[in-house]
């Protein structure tokens, strides 16, 4: 009797399948020496993969002498109407995703042999995960962060391509994202790819026949997927109930093992869900690896996009993808106010809820000594007054007026928190910092 694959979650390294059930999760590669494409326009040169249901090799088109990927379907399978007929899903799915992010399908067609096959594009240069594991914990220093966070971006836009067109992946995981030698990134293996109905679509309709909705092949209740990585609701087999915040879930697993280099589902909580009992909660990224290097905005956006309930994920991969923009920009989207000039804009002793950047103007800063008012410095634009009350948490040292009229950038200290990250090694810098400032302050008016 197979294992139950719940018990066997897949880790980082390891190949899983993406078949329609648990038992299929033990389904071996395909024979080897029954690979060999029979063709006139395509010449075999090597087989680069298996998976549960064929080979992918690479060939040489004769035609138009460039080299492809063929993804052909194990001749022990050709007879399943179920694999044959979701490989020629795959191809139709595929072939109308023309997104850059997306890998191109040149030809669905049939061998010598009478076997499935499906040529594309050949993408040489190696998967999210490969490259997460040579980074190790380097993937968290900011040089490299920041080129995983693009390459997560791109993926954001494929699959909400995918959306607008009625498709859901379903397998979103590190090894089905690769990236080019050249830094383009594809989002692969579409083969479990679902069509939804009865949402609103920003062009045309994804079709695999000639009705809309294509036949129901996921039996009820059927594991479809790779565990570690699945929503609730799709480890339950509930695939009527699947939407973009399916996706959602899966694109914040992948962003999780970008953050702490393992998927986010454990064997154990994973098998509570699948038979219906309470699951743990996923651990934060922050117990998983140093709070110190990592970014706490980074970790709030994976586990909301990991709720375990859908209506408190993301409603769109858009709008992850904008919190992801916004972490990139360092959250600089500020709103502006506008002083007349006289004007007081901090009063000494008041609590410091924001700090303030000088667009326009110049504003004055000062404290009242004996009834007098003694000048401190005056600021025009580029320059900054308050932060050191919002990273100290204690009250304003100085009044703030304004000497002409000016326009002020606001910089709440939740927008400080997610730039800087007073949880990190630098906010602690930041706040002894401001402590210091403080201190020398005190010490010049005694």
């Amino acid at each position: 009797m197979s294992a139950d694959p719940i018990d066997r979650v897949p880790q980082p390294g390891e190949s899983e399948s993406s078949e329609s059930g648990p038992e299929s999760a033990e389904r071996a590669a395909p024979a080897r020496g029954t690979e060999g494409l029979e063709t006139d326009r395509y010449s075999e040169i090597e087989v680069i993969g298996h998976g549960g249901s064929g080979v992918v090799i690479r060939a040489l088109d004769k035609e138009i002498l460039r080299d492809v990927a063929i993804k052909i379907v194990d001749p022990s399978l050709a007879s399943d109407g179920s694999v044959v007929g979701r490989f020629a899903e795959e191809a139709r799915i595929t072939g109308q995703l023309e997104h850059p992010s997306i890998v191109p399908i040149y030809e669905l067609g049939v061998d010598q042999r009478g076997r499935r096959f499906l040529c594309m594009k050949l993408i040489e240069g190696e998967t999210l995960e490969a490259t997460l594991n040579r980074l190790g914990s380097a993937r968290l220093e900011p040089i490299h962060l920041s080129r995983l966070l693009q390459m997560f971006v791109k993926v954001c836009d494929a699959v909400s391509f995918a959306h607008s067109r009625g498709v859901l992946h379903r397998d979103l995981k590190p090894t089905n994202v690769m990236v080019s030698d050249f830094g383009q990134v594809y989002v692969l293996d579409w083969g479990i790819a679902r069509l939804r109905s009865g949402s609103p679509l920003v062009g045309h309709r994804v079709r695999v026949t000639a009705g809309a909705q294509g036949p129901e092949l996921d039996a009820p209740g059927a594991l479809v997927g790779t565990a570690c990585y699945m929503a609730p609701e799709q480890l339950l087999g509930k695939h009527d109930e699947l939407d973009d915040r399916t996706d959602v879930f899966a694109l914040g697993a992948t962003l999780y093992q970008i953050l702490t280099g393992r998927p986010p589902l454990t064997p154990e909580i994973a098998r509570a869900i699948w038979i219906r009992r309470e699951a743990a909660p996923i651990a934060r990224p922050e117990t998983i690896v140093s709070a110190a290097a990592l970014p706490q905005e980074l970790s709030r956006i994976a586990m909301r996009a990991l709720s375990y309930q859908p209506g408190d994920r993301y409603a769109s991969v858009a709008a992850l993808k904008e919190d992801i923009e916004a972490f990139q920009r360092g959250v600089w989207e500020l709103p502006r106010v506008t002083f007349a000039a006289g004007s007081i804009i901090i009063r000494e002793g008041d609590d410091g809820d924001c700090a303030y950047v000088v667009v326009d103007g110049r504003c004055a800063a000062y404290q009242v000594e004996d009834g007098v008012e003694v000048e401190l410095r005056v600021m025009g634009p580029g320059e900054v007054f308050g932060e050191t009350a919002v990273f100290s948490s204690k009250p304003r040292t100085a009044n703030v007026k304004s000497v002409t009229d000016v326009v002020l950038l606001v910089v709440t200290g939740d927008v400080l928190s997610k730039a800087v990250g007073l949880n990190s090694w630098m906010g602690a810098f930041v706040k002894t910092l401001a402590d210091r400032f403080r201190e020398a302050d005190q010490r010049r008016r005694t």
